[in-house]
């Protein structure tokens, strides 16, 4: 098991810890402390296990799109899946948690994959043509559609850390999904929100107010992105299906061609506009423990790391902007063309 190797390395299994005071639930996982770049000034790998002709320095690949015949592991794949080496999650942590006066715990027992975007080395989503991009996105939604089906998963998490200052230790473009057995605590303040507002979506209210406040930066039949009212960063994006809907799994392939282009279009003129900034792009929908979460509209989210969230931000949970949202959505809009 991985987690005896673990063991013998110095490396304990990882948990998950729920802070006593805030009930928030943070990751414990050392094993990662040895991914290519995880600690400053370490040595990096010297060949990148994500492009083709290295597919023995990743683990065996679970799924893969695009290949023509050829054999799993090897090259010929448009998108490939591999099992994180380095994984914040394992399906064999067990499921017993613990409580010993104020200190709870639980095993962190899920699964970590990651997604390659592309062969090529430097194509990242926003560089990406609609038609790529949604064959992305599809591969992402089957993932998701995995891991959701899962009885011992409660909420399936995907992300995309772009570049190094956006968390990234290997800058071949790729995501991360996360299969978790708790939901997320910013996924339970936006369901506790809709739900007090049920009747009237507030993401649904949003996209259209974004239109009235001239915060659109690219839209279709079937998505808006806008800059949000309350825009925690520069330049930040919400991406919001205009059919509303909780689930992510059950996008019909029209509506992530949708996203598609609106991502594509927005990433593409925020890289022309600010010289490819790191960003961090993640989905949040509704959680698949089978319960009703019909008042839920699942969404994306994306932060440029332009600037830096210091004292007051990890002290109060508040954000500083230095940016007017109406004038950051124009600039995006004029990147775009």
């Amino acid at each position: 098991m991985a987690e005896d190797g673990e063991r013998k390395e110095g490396f304990s299994a990882p948990e998950i810890r729920r802070d006593p005071l805030s009930g928030a639930w943070s990751i414990l996982a050392t094993g990662r402390s040895r991914r290519p770049g995880a600690v400053p000034g370490a040595s990096r790998e010297p060949a990148c296990p994500f492009c083709p002709g290295n597919e023995s320095m990743t683990p065996p690949e679970v799924w893969s799109a695009g290949r023509k015949g050829s054999a799993p592991d090897t090259p010929g794949w448009e998108i490939r899946v591999v099992p994180n080496l380095y994984p914040a999650l394992v399906p064999e942590a067990g499921e017993r948690g613990w409580r010993k006066s104020s200190r709870v715990g639980i095993p962190a027992q899920g699964d970590h994959e990651v997604i390659v975007h592309s062969p090529e080395h430097g194509l990242s989503l926003g560089a990406m043509d609609a038609r790529r991009a949604a064959g992305l996105l599809g591969a992402w939604q089957a993932r998701y559609r995995h891991f959701a089906a899962m009885a011992r998963v409660r909420y399936v998490q995907v992300i995309v850390n772009h570049k190094r200052e956006a968390g990234a230790s290997l800058e071949h473009p790729h995501a991360q999904v996360f299969a978790l057995p708790v939901v997320p605590r910013a996924v339970l303040d936006e369901l506790r929100e809709s739900r007090r507002r049920a009747g009237n979506c507030p993401l649904c209210a949003e996209a259209e107010e974004a239109r009235e406040d001239d915060r659109v930066v690219a839209e279709n039949r079937a998505w808006r992105a806008f800059v949000p009212y309350a825009a925690r960063a520069p330049f930040e994006l919400r991406f919001a299906p205009l059919r509303h809907a909780g689930d992510f799994a059950a996008a019909g392939r029209e509506e992530l061609a949708g996203l598609a282009d609106v991502l594509t279009r927005s990433l593409g003129a925020l890289s022309k506009l600010l010289g490819d900034p790191a960003y961090n792009l993640w989905v949040h929908a509704a959680p698949c423990d089978g319960k009703d979460y019909q008042h839920y509209h699942w969404h994306l989210e994306m932060i440029p790391r332009i600037v830096i969230s210091a004292g007051f931000e990890l002290a109060t949970g508040m954000y500083l902007n230095i940016m007017e949202p109406r004038e950051a959505a124009r600039q995006l809009r004029v990147s775009a063309g």
